[in-house]
């Protein structure tokens, strides 16, 4: 089984690019469709896995001046990131902290909402970081959290895959499977049950993931990945193979000019 911890963005050049190539065209749009699924935000949140801070800035547009943000992630150079982006006057304040999930930096009985896009799967101790959740929240509390189904069902990545299966040592293959790793949205939903949540909704969504840029925006992007810095260390005309081999199989999903990919998520909407 593919250990998922090691899939961090602690590699200096990854938060970049994962910042500029991954988020606009895959991350924003899922963080839009979670805060939908989790209704009404209340007054203070708390977004756990923030990295550049996605659905922390979506969520402080929405709770307005008035809100409270807190977001939180354990690789710096993310929080870096975050920090650097300029907010609307409109929008909620923004409080960045480095901290694990489990134990997370925050008081308990603290937040009306817990929101964590696909970072749950990462968490050496996926109990734990649930639990950490629910403790975190208010008795009226909710959590919206979303978890990648199975790599089949996410063709971006799936090409990503299909490439370092061919072309490069097993081991970067495995990792790039690693955002995948839960098992099922079932298992999902009974883990949130098991750490206390009730009235647990799973939701399953698809949404198209577009590179208009064609394939070679779609092999920029594989720069994005904690996969990348393994393939930048391989012989040359290893890597060269790799690239070849990425255009391939990202050529089968080239439509007008685009790559378009579907992506599938499992989401899960639970109360304190």
């Amino acid at each position: 089984m593919t250990d998922a911890t090691r899939f961090q963005f602690n590699d200096p050049s990854v938060p970049k690019a994962y910042d500029e190539l991954l988020v606009p065209r895959l991350f924003e749009p899922w963080a839009k469709l979670l805060l939908d699924e989790a209704g009404q935000l209340g007054e203070c949140v708390l977004d756990i896995a923030t990295g550049p801070g996605t659905v922390a800035r979506l969520a402080a547009m929405r709770l307005g001046p008035q809100g409270h943000v807190v977001a939180t992630d354990i690789a710096q150079p993310m929080l870096d990131i975050a920090k650097g982006k300029t907010q609307p006057t409109t929008s909620a304040p923004i409080e960045y902290l480095q901290s694990p999930a489990a134990p997370l930096a925050a008081a308990t009985g603290a937040f009306d909402a817990v929101l964590c896009q696909q970072g749950l799967q990462f968490f050496p101790d996926r109990g734990a970081a649930l639990r950490e959740m629910r403790r975190v929240l208010k008795p009226s509390g909710r959590a919206a959290i979303a978890v990648w189904a199975e790599l089949e069902r996410n063709q971006v990545y799936a090409a990503f895959h299909a490439a370092l299966h061919a072309t490069t040592p097993s081991e970067l293959a495995e990792l790039i499977t690693a955002p995948f790793s839960w098992p099922s949205g079932a298992a999902l939903k009974a883990a949130a049950e098991d750490a206390g949540f009730r009235q647990v909704r799973l939701i399953t969504r698809s949404l198209p993931m577009v590179l208009e840029g064609g394939l070679e925006q779609a092999v920029r992007a594989f720069a994005g990945t904690p996969t990348s810095p393994g393939v930048a260390n391989l012989p040359q005309e290893v890597q060269n193979a790799f690239f070849a081999r990425l255009r391939e199989e990202m050529s089968q999903l080239l439509k007008d000019g685009k790559v378009i990919g579907v992506m599938t998520s499992n989401i899960i909407v639970g109360n304190c």
